[in-house]
């Protein structure tokens, strides 16, 4: 992911949208990964919120997050499209 910094102002809150198959174990990967990146500005239990599909066979986890610098956003969006249970991150 390529991100233009210049376009951004950081910090800049933003919600990630994480798409995957339902019985994929999602919620908790996006939750680990966000820790990880965000350390103590970020608690699953009051920033994940979880949608499922009509059909119920894929998953949106949305994070409401703020983003510190260019650096982070790239990070992350690497270290959740590297995981397998990820389809989509957006």
């Amino acid at each position: 992911m390529t991100v233009n910094e210049h376009l951004w102002d950081f910090p800049h809150p933003m919600t990630l949208k994480v798409m995957g198959k339902a019985d994929a174990r999602l919620e908790q990967v996006v939750a680990e990964v966000l820790n990880e990146h965000l350390g103590d500005t970020f608690d699953a239990a009051s920033h994940i919120h979880i949608t499922p599909s009509s059909k119920g066979t894929y998953v949106s986890v949305n994070a409401s997050i703020v983003m510190q610098n260019r650096d982070q956003v790239a990070a992350i969006y690497a270290a959740l499209n590297a995981s397998p249970h990820v389809k989509v991150v957006f």
